[in-house]
This record gives C-alpha cells, sequence and structure tokens, in this order.
C-alpha cells in the first residue's frame, strides 16, 4: 500500500502535458498577427493626430493660448493612444515557445483586460486632459463672446468629446470580440488541457 501511496504522489507531482511545438508556433503566429493588425491602426491613429495637430496650428496661429490648450488636448491623447500601444505589443510579443499554466493564465488576464481598458490611470488622466483642454480652447477662442455663444460653444465641445467617448467604447468592444475573443477561446482550450493532465 506504500508503494501505491509513492507511486500516485509521484503522479500527482509530474508537470502537466507540455503544449505541441505546432500549437505552439500557431499561437505564436497568431498574437504577431494580431500585433501588426494593431501596429496599422496605431499608425493610422497617429496620422490623424499629426493631421489634426497641423490643422489646429494653421486654424489657432494668431490665438497662442487656445492653440497651447489645443495642443494639451492632443498630447492628453496621444499619451494614452501610446501607453494602450504599449500594452498591446506586450500581448503580441507573447512566447508560448514553453507555456506554463500560469503563463497561459497571465496572457488570458491581458486579453480579457482589452475588453475595456477604460478604467486605467492612463485613460482618466488622458480624458481630464482632454476635457480641460478643450474646454479651455472654447474659453480663449474668443474673448469677445456672448455669454450664450461662449456657453453654446462649450456644450458643442462637450457633447463632440463625450460622443467621441462613446464611440471608442462601442468601436473598442466591437474589436474585441473579432480581434481578441479567437484568441482567448484558443488559450482557454490549451489551459483546460494543461490543467486536465496535471491533475
Amino acid at each position: 500500500m506504500a508503494q501505491f501511496e509513492e507511486l500516485q504522489q509521484l503522479w500527482q507531482r509530474q508537470p502537466g502535458r507540455a503544449m505541441r511545438s505546432a500549437d505552439a508556433a500557431s499561437l505564436s503566429h497568431a498574437f504577431r498577427r494580431y500585433g501588426r493588425r494593431h501596429d496599422l491602426i496605431y499608425l493610422v491613429k497617429a496620422m490623424l493626430i499629426a493631421c489634426q495637430l497641423i490643422f489646429l496650428v494653421t486654424l489657432l496661429r494668431d490665438r497662442p493660448l487656445a492653440l497651447f490648450w489645443a495642443c494639451v488636448t492632443d498630447l492628453s491623447g496621444i499619451l494614452y493612444m501610446v501607453s494602450d500601444w504599449r500594452a498591446q505589443r506586450a500581448i503580441a510579443r507573447l512566447n508560448f515557445a514553453e507555456p506554463s499554466v500560469a503563463f497561459l493564465r497571465s496572457a488570458l488576464a491581458r486579453l480579457y483586460a482589452q475588453r475595456n481598458p477604460f478604467r486605467t490611470r492612463q485613460f482618466l488622466i488622458a480624458i481630464a486632459g482632454i476635457w480641460m483642454g478643450g474646454n479651455l480652447m472654447v474659453a480663449n477662442l474668443g474673448p469677445d463672446m456672448t455669454l450664450l455663444s461662449a456657453l453654446s460653444a462649450h456644450a458643442v465641445a462637450n457633447v463632440t468629446m463625450f460622443a467621441a467617448l462613446f464611440l471608442g467604447r462601442w468601436i473598442r468592444r466591437k474589436r474585441f470580440e473579432k480581434e481578441c475573443r479567437p484568441l482567448i477561446l484558443r488559450l482557454e482550450a490549451v489551459l483546460q488541457t494543461m490543467e486536465a493532465d496535471s491533475i
């Protein structure tokens, strides 16, 4: 009986089955493709922000204070975009050569975090900078504006900012389902296999 218990303990200490090299290569390729797609998305975003900055400099060159706050607004968006891009790059560079259960769980947590990245400190700082910069830019556009026209301009600016935020959240949810969900399903299948083998 003692020999059986020793064999059982030895069996329980055995590591789970390693991922096949073909599966690891396939997952690595899928994650690299995910990274390339996001690099392209962020390149287009950077080009749009650069065009917007050029437009604002051209439009507000005679109003330096309004131009300053417009730049604060754009720089807040750029800072968040860079932090989000870095998080995407970290996901795309995951190495599946020797995955463990803990590694797969960490990869899944990173992917699930992409569903709603709007709760991070970087996002809150960026949205505060965009809101403040946008409102102060509008306030410095025309010092001779009447109270009604100033309130109307601020209302339009705030509605535009929050509409862009809700549109961005909707797009992010759609992108999550299309880009991250297939990777999550593949990782969960591999994780279940490895956990079953380690029992």
